[in-house]
């Protein structure tokens, strides 16, 4: 029987190299579809971290897609591919990105079928999903159309119950919770500012701007959810429009 081909997609992006490497390692959850191409859905996250590419739900459940065995900024990616399944049965992808005048061409190859279960099914379901995937990602590249309208929100925290009644809660582990969630801010675009406040033992301030009027149920689930120092009871977390007032 013949090895079944791998799937190769390509796709030409208006940035460099070096952007495109970044926008599709380090900014991987501001673009992945992970309502759809998750394990977990709507509400989780995605990252490269230490060497693996894992999914993170909002109760802070992990789920390892893969595990980086190339990595050459601005030249190449690859890891192995096994999102919500067993490691044996994980596929191998691999990414280049390879300078075209002022543009990139990212090409895509998805091979190692026959370590599936069934590796023609497993071919055909990444053959419809690998095309949404990639216009994400050309999206998340193409320069955004202007908007004038977004929400701003500033989030208040506090102790919650689980705060230490004797130190500082930024020693405590969770904390590191906290920042991550205050990083995947970040990385989506929608982090201001944020820091302590110095007249509240332990409490801060985050402002985030979200796109669209209505964002208030969008930042209260971001909050909640996606944080799990607020989940956990590190912190609780008050959630509010911020009014943007501009003099001059």
């Amino acid at each position: 029987m013949s090895p079944i081909q791998p799937i190769r997609r390509a796709v030409l992006v208006d940035a460099d190299p070096d952007t495109a490497f970044e926008i599709f390692t380090e900014r991987i959850g501001s673009w992945w579809p992970l309502a759809d191409k998750g394990v977990f859905g709507e509400g989780s996250t995605v990252a490269f971290t230490n060497g693996r590419l894992v999914e993170q739900a909002s109760d802070g459940t992990q789920d390892v897609w893969g595990t980086v065995t190339r990595w050459e900024p601005g030249a190449a990616i690859a890891f192995t591919w096994h999102p919500g399944l067993p490691v044996e049965e994980s596929t191998q992808v691999e990414v280049t990105f390879v300078a075209a005048d002022s543009q990139t061409l990212v090409s895509v190859k998805h091979s190692g079928w026959e370590r599936r279960a069934d590796p023609s099914a497993a071919r055909a379901q990444y053959e419809h999903g690998w095309p949404t995937v990639i216009d994400c990602y050309r999206k998340a590249i193409a320069p955004a159309p202007a908007r004038t309208d977004a929400t701003w929100i500033a989030l208040v925290h506090r102790p919650g119950p689980a705060a230490p009644t004797n130190g500082s809660v930024f020693e405590e582990p969770l904390f590191a919770e906290h920042l991550a969630f205050l990083g995947r801010m970040r990385d989506a675009g929608y982090l201001v500012a944020a820091g302590p406040l110095g007249d509240g033992q332990g409490e801060g301030m985050t402002i985030l701007r979200l796109p669209g009027a209505g964002g208030l149920e969008q930042a209260h689930k971001l909050a909640t959810e996606n944080d799990v120092s607020v989940a956990s009871g590190l912190f609780t977390v008050t959630v509010r429009h911020w009014q943007v007032g501009l003099t001059g």
